[in-house]
């Protein structure tokens, strides 16, 4: 018998709904995994609550697993990865501030806007503060900001799997409940590392118009 497209629909919001219970579970495991004492607050950058969770969905890691911090957070990643590839569109906007940085304009909220996956622009938020009084006499700060800075949520997802991998001394994570993309994020390594400490915030991302999919 042909699958009816409410067939379709149903087996793709059971999909979500399993992935989005998978990650929350995911999220609590990030946490517990994490060398920072304090608890990780995930920011709220959309307002829809996250879909119940399922009476049939399977369970996070098989009874008595044993799994490592690394391969734990590696695993969580990859399940808010894949609640991320149910997304409506590949054409997006969000909102992206860096917490690392010599220069304010450096750390300044920005727009990111991507389509087809890629990063098309960025512009300042209207709340961006670009100089903070410490920049040396003469400096400019950029007309915009520097694109290739910054990134799509693919890219972020693979700049904290890579960071990750290069074993650091501090991992703090948290992802949004909706589409699973990553919202704060702090990586530091130890003094003399030659890895480079991430960390950012993003939130309100919302599908734009752009060319079909």
């Amino acid at each position: 018998m042909p699958r009816t497209p409410q067939h379709l629909n149903r087996k793709q919001m059971k999909r979500t709904v399993s992935l989005a219970l998978l990650a929350g579970l995911f999220a609590i495991a990030l946490v517990a995994c994490s060398s920072d004492p304090e608890p990780t607050a995930t920011p709220r950058p959309t307002s829809t609550p996250a879909p119940p969770a399922g009476i049939d969905a399977p369970p996070v890691l098989p009874s008595g697993a044993e799994v490592d911090r690394k391969t734990a957070m590696l695993l969580g990643i990859d399940l808010h990865r894949q609640l991320w590839a149910t997304r409506p569109s590949s054409n997006y906007k969000y909102g992206f501030q860096w917490n690392e940085g010599e220069f304010a304009y450096e750390r300044a909220n920005v727009e990111v806007r991507v389509i087809k996956s890629e990063v098309e622009d960025v512009f300042w938020a209207d709340n961006a503060v670009l100089t903070d009084g410490t920049e040396p006499a003469g400096f400019e700060v950029p007309d915009a900001p520097v694109q290739d800075s910054y990134y799509s949520i693919e890219g972020l997802f693979q700049l904290i799997e890579d960071a990750i991998d290069a074993d650091p001394a501090r991992v703090s994570l948290g992802f949004d409940s909706i589409f699973g993309f990553p919202t704060t994020v702090v990586i530091e390594f130890p003094p003399g590392s030659d890895h480079k400490n991430v960390a950012f915030f993003a939130a309100q991302l919302v599908p734009i118009a752009g060319p079909p999919e």
